[in-house]
């Protein structure tokens, strides 16, 4: 059983995969549907806006540039970060065991048979362990460009720079317990996922009362 798993009796589950896959749809769905869910984006959000400690350290690494209004100016850090490994393991160092922190706290607070966590890097950040499902979310890759031209306004270039900078879709798939096809409608991947959250809550009953 992972460390995180020892928090509660809860069964953990990880809901990944890469850009414009649908993560935060299947993530939309697992919440409307009453489970617990936290996101580690958001977290690490709130860390660089708010954490004096995290703040502090990056001042240390960086300067005084890497703070703007009082809240970290990911455009300076991430600069940073993509010069060399070395710079982005330091950060991460950092990051990674105080969102770890938050996760469990937030999980030893609910009372649920099931506990999710966004994490869209996890096999990137080799969190998998972590966690006593995974759940990856895939699509194909002319779907995957077309929602990241569309929603996120980069061109077709840019789509493919950002998505080569992510563990291929098929490899994460032979990795996951789950695999959840985004393919088709949000109304397609609605009964997916519930169909997930019946036989990982025990039955139909069970999602049904949430």
């Amino acid at each position: 059983m992972s460390a995180v798993s020892e928090a509660n009796r809860g069964l953990k589950i990880a809901i990944t995969g890469s850009m414009g896959s649908g993560k935060s749809a299947v993530c939309a769905i697992i919440k409307k549907a009453g489970w617990p869910l936290i996101s580690a984006d958001e977290i690490v959000a709130d860390l660089y806006d708010f954490d004096t400690f995290v703040k502090t350290r990056l001042i240390e690494y960086y300067g005084k540039e890497v703070i703007e209004d009082h809240k970290v100016n990911r455009k300076v850090l991430f600069s940073y970060m993509i010069q060399n490994v070395k710079e982005k393991n330091r950060v991460e160092a950092l990051v990674h065991p105080l969102v770890e922190k938050k996760m469990l706290e937030y999980f030893a607070k609910q009372d649920s048979i099931l506990l999710f966590a966004e994490i869209p890097l996890l096999y990137e950040s080799q969190w998998q362990d972590k966690f006593d499902q995974v759940w990856v979310v895939v699509a194909d890759d002319d779907v995957r460009i077309d929602r990241l031209t569309t929603r996120r306004k980069v061109s077709k270039e840019q789509a493919l720079a950002l998505m080569s900078h992510q563990i291929d879709q098929l490899k994460k798939t032979e990795l996951a317990d789950v695999v959840i096809d985004n393919n088709g409608t949000l109304a397609d991947l609605s009964n997916i996922v519930t169909q997930c959250l019946i036989q990982v809550s025990g039955g139909e009953e069970n999602v049904e009362s949430k």
